[in-house]
């Protein structure tokens, strides 16, 4: 509802516009330079036919080289508009495809720069149709406003200058007309501006529809849900529609006005022609070259009514474009910060308290414990409990509210972001594969790895064998969010991935939670082989994963509860570490 009550101000938007477009701005400013020479040179065409109209009137045979030499002039300085159009078009497509690269380049660096908590609170298919339409519409909006409206606006200026040197009443006439259009456009456009705020919600909100279903296709199958799916889109779809008849309802509506505008602006234009050249005010010549430069500014009025269309359509994308090109991450990079070249592994966290934005309960209230380098820390409790909250902040996706998350002895926040998360790696619950390569999705901790290391990380991680057998081996393209692999196949070349970015603190989320016995038994083996000599700290409910830590912490409702090591605190009486254990043991005898 806030964006419906908002208000346009076409001034902001142009300030906007204009601060995208940062990185052309001085081509931008020759280019309409150019435009306006261009369109001082067509007024000279005009005059010189005003010219050869007045001595054919007055027609003398000595004059009629004079004449023809007025023809050629003509066709010379034609020939010179087209040729210098020519390359003002060019420069326009130049100018037009580096805008278009820069600010795609600029919107997919954002996104990928900004912190997780952004991604989390923002629709992917919301975020997707933000980009893609803003940039769309600057595209439109450029390619208008170059080839149409800026000749068209330094067209009227001319225009009316040079109708005043002619007549002052003519110039006055297009002064009492353009002003009539200009309101009328006003008019219009603050009529439909609801309309379009809304159509814009509503594809935002189909969009979000449609990526969802896309990701979430199995699950829409296997609960035979494509009907209801199908009507929740074409719903949205449907509010799409009915704005953008209500939108065009009010522009055909004003349309009207705006013809009758144009048409009585021509009208008094030629009928004060006439009754001058009656009056013997001016030539047949003179009407002949008001008439035709009043008609082309006058009807030309439509081009920038239609770029003020444009803006009012484009003006709610763009603006979407532009806040998120202000968009700041949550997660602030120290300037100069630490890069070391190595780090020791030691973790700890000191009265760490964390809320999510969404939330009124702390995520983690006042936690606090160390974890030793090269050990094997456990984190379990009940779902909900604030264990891969923990995973996130040592990662610094996000930073507490109170209290400090120390690294080797020293803040999380001294150390460059960049830097210090090279040393991490992770493997959560549902790791990400990307629509590429067996070789590429391990080879995307470390890019630049050798064949050999790519396979040397498959073998550790279990995942050697699976590989060898699908039918491109380290070649196959796994599809789509690896769709083409089970689970614990995922999982394990997650594994591989996070073993080739040879990390000294390497966190497992739940990594085993989802597989079957098999898979677990395999990505078990692999977590073992890999917990020497570096800092391991595993998220994870079942007992056969977590009891061989050095050390387990217990979280409940944000708080460390309990801390020890399986053998302590499986004896102690009444802990919820023993719960757990106990529970765990039930369900396995069922």
């Amino acid at each position: 509802m806030e964006k419906e009550e908002k208000k346009f101000d076409i001034r902001s938007f142009w300030v906007k516009i204009w601060k995208l477009l940062e990185p052309s701005q001085k081509q931008i400013k020759n280019l309409l330079f150019l435009i306006m020479i261009l369109e001082g040179i067509r007024l000279i065409g005009p005059y010189l036919l005003k010219i050869a109209i007045d001595k054919i009137i007055n027609f003398n045979l000595a004059e009629v080289d004079y004449i023809l030499g007025l023809i050629i002039l003509m066709f010379l300085i034609n020939q010179f508009i087209s040729i210098v159009d020519y390359f003002a078009d060019r420069k326009i497509f130049d100018i037009l495809t580096d805008v278009i690269s820069y600010l795609a380049n600029n919107a997919h660096s954002k996104m990928v720069f900004l912190s997780l908590g952004y991604h989390e609170k923002e629709n992917t298919g919301s975020k997707i149709i933000k980009i893609s339409r803003g940039i769309d519409k600057i595209d439109g909006l450029f390619g208008n406003f170059f080839w149409e409206v800026a000749p068209t606006v330094f067209q009227i200026i001319l225009t009316t200058a040079t109708l005043f040197w002619v007549n002052w009443i003519f110039g006055i006439i297009i002064l009492i007309f353009v002003p009539v259009f200009v309101f009328l456009t006003l008019k219009v456009n603050k009529a439909v501006f609801p309309f379009r705020v809304r159509r814009f919600n509503e594809q935002e909100t189909a969009a979000g529809l449609m990526t969802q279903s896309i990701i979430n296709i199995n699950t829409v199958k296997s609960f035979v849900q494509e009907l209801r799916e199908y009507r929740q889109f074409a719903k949205a779809t449907e509010n799409v529609r009915s704005n953008i008849l209500k939108e065009f309802g009010q522009i055909l509506k004003y349309n009207l006005w705006r013809n009758l505008v144009i048409d009585l602006g021509r009208g008094f234009v030629l009928l004060f022609g006439i009754y001058l050249v009656i009056k013997s005010g001016i030539s047949v010549g003179s009407l002949v070259f008001v008439y035709t430069i009043s008609e082309k500014a006058l009807v030309s009025l439509f081009r920038i009514s239609r770029l003020y269309d444009r803006i009012m359509e484009s003006g709610e994308a763009v603006e979407r474009l532009y806040d998120l090109s202000l968009e700041k991450s949550e997660i602030k990079n120290i300037k100069n910060g630490i890069k070391p070249k190595l780090i020791e592994g030691r973790v700890e966290f000191k009265n760490v308290s964390f809320i999510y934005q969404e939330s009124s309960v702390k995520a983690l209230d006042k936690v606090s414990f160390s974890i030793s380098p090269d050990s094997v820390t456990a984190l379990v409790g009940p779902s909900g409990g604030g264990k891969t909250t923990v995973a996130r902040m040592i990662y610094r996706h996000y930073d507490p509210i109170e209290g400090e998350i120390i690294l080797d002895r020293k803040n999380l926040k001294e150390y460059d972001l960049y830097a210090f998360r090279k040393f991490i790696a992770i493997v959560p619950q549902e790791v990400e594969v990307f629509s590429t390569t067996v070789k590429e999705n391990i080879s995307y901790a470390k890019p630049r790895a050798s064949f050999s290391e790519i396979q040397a990380a498959a073998r550790i991680a279990n995942a050697e064998e699976f590989i060898n057998n699908l039918k491109e081996g380290y070649d196959t393209m796994v599809g789509e969010r690896g769709i083409k692999l089970s689970g614990g196949q995922r999982q394990r070349l997650g594994i591989a991935r996070a073993i080739l970015a040879n990390p000294r603190i390497l966190i497992f989320d739940e990594a085993t939670s989802s597989l079957d016995s098999y898979s677990e038994k395999l990505i078990q083996e692999a977590m073992e082989k890999i917990r020497k000599n570096r800092t391991v700290i595993i998220i994870a409910h079942r007992l056969s994963t977590i009891k061989k830590a050095d050390k387990i912490i217990v979280l409940e409702n944000g708080k460390v509860v309990e801390e020890g090591s399986h053998f302590e605190l499986a004896r102690s009486e009444g802990g919820l570490y023993q719960k757990l254990i106990n529970l765990q043991k039930m369900g396995d005898v069922e």
